[in-house]
């Protein structure tokens, strides 16, 4: 199954690149659609084979062949789930007079002053005709008495203006267009009162129009008991895997912490449900083989419908369907094979969605199962922690503790079961964060420094409110019962916020700014697993491998931090509505931002600390500048900037002798006219940053086309970058 799967991740990885870098997919389709036919015709003709010698002989085109129908099969089912690739696609049919008719598929989800839902576009109207169509798209409605009533299922009609997503506006930045892309969703638009009409409701799926229904009782269970938002977010995240009421400051604290895998419903919890299923429906195994069947297909249809209660997140179904496969080997009395399960679910989940591969979350969970599931043993088995029924501890000659040895021996078997499972804890924290940190390092660029320390504590609490958790949504209409539970759940939920607040706290608690390229990355795997191979064989030629792997890894190290103390660039950063300017000098950048930015840690880490990271910047600080009438004068490299925020007054056009400027950024929409700058200053390229308005800026457009002068607009073409040397 492993072999299967890298197969088909690789034709489905081709279809990725082909499509979002090289933009051929179209025409790379026609070919692995050949290829999956030659390779078919192979790999049947091979199989025709009967002589053992000759098939053996022709071991390596088989081998070939069936590698091949693979690759180019993960390829043309990854064409295939993509809606665009289709003529019935609703943007293939719209002209500016189309109405659109679109189903709601998901529960909306309420933002301050908007209604954010996915819909799928059912048919396209233009006058009198009505084409079905196929294709989703999100749509963000205006917060009125009307829109705050939509639900699951309800079927809107609109006409308004459509448009695909932003491509990023700066460097290293999230692609929320790629990210949507990868959900077959690739436009938007946005519906004011007037624009949309309620023409059906309720034309749903009937399971997961119930599915909804449960989660929202649970959701208004949780918020009866948990008053604090913070608490009920992490509630919400740690039953229900709902996440649409969780903050930047939770989930930093979080993250900080090493602990942000309590707040997706991950394995842990579907592996809880399917232990206590198993539990309680124990006494179906000695009742015959069709009660047998009986409580596999009950554990399974209530481990996918917890499943859907959380969102389907890629470790939910990861989980779901490892433990599904497990139960069915379990009662069809196989033999299981948990890296066959766990590659199998793999391949059975790329079937239905060949894109769920470029989930973070996806790769992570299955990176840390693996490493849960290799290194653990090895790790728990370095330190070797008894029992208080040991013989040795029998054979004490203490009379003291003798006289006490019922309470002596429970005492000691207590502290050593706390102290094995602490143990354990740390053994399974150790061995996910080797598996997942180049993964975790190359997307999020942080390694939390306590993450021992806060899973010692949060496992243990986190799995006690799930219990909790689970026993609230029992007995929640059991009066006086559900008040007590609903106590401590809060309770619980109150002790760990205050742990995690207190540990992201701590100035060392978390590393930031780490950068590694994806070349990086695919050596630190390479190295983990000559390492992981070293401890199944010792082998000289594994350890000389694991040591180039790590030459390598420090000469590109090493040749980066060369470099990035050589650079010097001017930064225009696209942050909508504010100032972001910046100069790095080599590992150093000097900023003039507002204010207001630099305080927002969200919209900083959003548009700008990735660029940073990877610039591998470590001191940052505020440019200096000289304030002149027409502005502010930066020099940097050699370099004149000039930044003009304020508006000019007319007794400044007359001067006797001209300042020249290399460069002239405008910023907060000045009342300025360029003819009159140009009087007073000598420049030939002007910026226009994301502060200023759109009409003021096209205005401005005007002026430099007549004027030829350079210009560039960040709010529309994206961060301005300029590399600079000393004259």
């Amino acid at each position: 199954m492993l072999r299967i799967t890298l197969c088909l991740i690789a034709g489905i990885g081709v279809e990725i690149f082909a499509d979002s870098v090289l933009h051929r997919s179209t025409d790379v389709w026609w070919l692995m659609l050949i290829l999956l036919d030659i390779s078919l015709f192979a790999t049947l003709v091979l199989m025709l084979v009967d002589k053992a010698e000759l098939l053996y002989r022709l071991r390596v085109i088989n081998g070939i062949a069936i590698s091949l129908l693979l690759l180019s099969f993960g390829y043309v089912l990854t064409w295939l789930y993509a809606d665009k690739n289709y003529e019935t696609h609703f943007q293939k049919l719209l002209n500016p007079e189309s109405f659109l008719v679109a189903k709601i598929v998901k529960p909306p989800l309420e933002k301050a002053k908007v209604i954010t839902v996915v819909a799928k576009v059912e048919a396209v109207k233009n006058k009198n005709e009505s084409t079905a169509t196929t294709g989703n798209i999100l749509i963000n409605i205006l917060r009125d008495s009307t829109s705050n009533d939509l639900k699951y299922g309800d079927v809107i009609v609109f006409n308004s203006a459509i448009q695909e997503f932003d491509d990023p506006k700066n460097p290293e930045e999230f692609s929320f267009k790629l990210y949507q892309s990868f959900h077959n969703i690739y436009h938007r638009t946005f519906l004011k009162g007037g624009d949309w009409k309620l023409v059906g409701e309720h034309e749903d799926n009937f399971l997961m129009a119930k599915v909804y229904q449960v989660r929202e009782y649970f959701l208004s269970l949780i918020m009866k008991y948990v008053k604090d938002k913070n608490n009920f977010a992490v509630a919400s995240a740690i039953m229900l895997g709902y996440n649409d009421y969780m903050n930047s400051d939770v989930t930093r604290a979080y993250a900080s912490s090493g602990a942000l895998h309590v707040l997706s419903v991950s394995g842990l919890h579907v592996g809880i449900m399917f232990i206590m299923l198993n539990f309680l429906l124990k006494w179906f195994d000695n009742k015959g083989r069709k009660l047998q069947i009986a409580k596999s297909v009950i554990i399974i249809v209530l481990i996918w419908f917890y499943a859907c209660l959380t969102g389907l997140s890629p470790s939910v179904l990861r989980s779901a369907m490892m433990f599904s496969m497990i139960q069915f080997g379990k009662v069809m009395l196989r033999n299981v094979n948990t890296y066959n399960i766990i590659f199998g679910s793999i391949v059975v989940l790329l079937l239905f969605n060949p894109f769920i591969v470029t989930e973070v979350g996806f790769r992570l969970s299955y990176l840390a199962v693996l490493g849960i599931i290799f290194l653990h043993p090895k790790i728990y088995s370095l330190i070797v922690i008894g029992n208080g029924k040991q013989p040795e501890y029998k054979k004490q000659k203490n009379y003291f503790l003798k006289t006490f040895t019922f309470l002596r021996n429970d005492l000691y078997w207590f502290f050593l079961t706390v102290v094995d499972l602490g143990w354990q804890i740390v053994a399974v924290s150790i061995a996910a964060q080797i598996a997942t940190f180049p993964l975790s390092l190359y997307y999020f660029h942080q390694f939390p420094n306590l993450f021992l320390l806060s899973n010692l504590v949060v496992i243990p609490v986190s799995n006690l409110i799930l219990f909790l958790g689970t026993g609230l949504f029992a007995v929640g209409k059991i009066p006086y019962i559900n008040d007590i539970v609903g106590g401590c759940f809060n309770g619980l939920l109150i002790v760990l916020n205050k742990f995690i607040f207190w540990i992201d706290s701590l100035w060392f608690a978390l590393v930031q700014g780490i950068s590694i390229t994806m070349v990086e990355m695919i050596a630190w795997y390479v190295l983990i697993f000559l390492f992981c191979w070293l401890t199944e064989e010792k082998r000289t030629k594994l350890v000389l491998a694991s040591l180039l792997i790590v030459l390598g890894l420090t000469s590109s190290y090493s040749y980066r931090q060369i470099e990035n103390s050589k650079q010097k660039q001017i930064v225009v950063y696209s942050v909508p509505k504010q100032k972001a300017i910046a100069f790095i000098d080599g590992r150093k950048v000097l900023t003039a931002f507002d204010e207001k930015l630099l305080n927002d840690q969200s919209s900083m880490l959003f548009h700008v600390k990735h660029h940073w990271w990877n610039c591998r910047i470590n001191e940052e600080e505020k440019s200096s500048n000289q304030q002149l009438a027409v502005g502010d004068l930066i020099m940097f490299e050699g370099k004149k900037i000039l930044v003009v925020d304020s508006a000019l007054e007319k007794t400044k056009f007359e001067i006797e002798k001209k300042l020249k400027v290399d460069l002239v950024i405008l910023s907060h929409s000045p009342k300025v006219y360029l003819e009159n700058l140009k009087k007073l200053i000598d420049f030939d390229e002007v910026i226009f940053d994301s502060s200023n308005k759109k009409w003021k800026v096209d205005y401005w457009k005007k002026d430099c086309e007549k004027m030829k002068i350079k210009y560039w607009d960040v709010l529309e073409g994206g961060a301005y970058i300029k590399d600079v040397t000393t004259d």
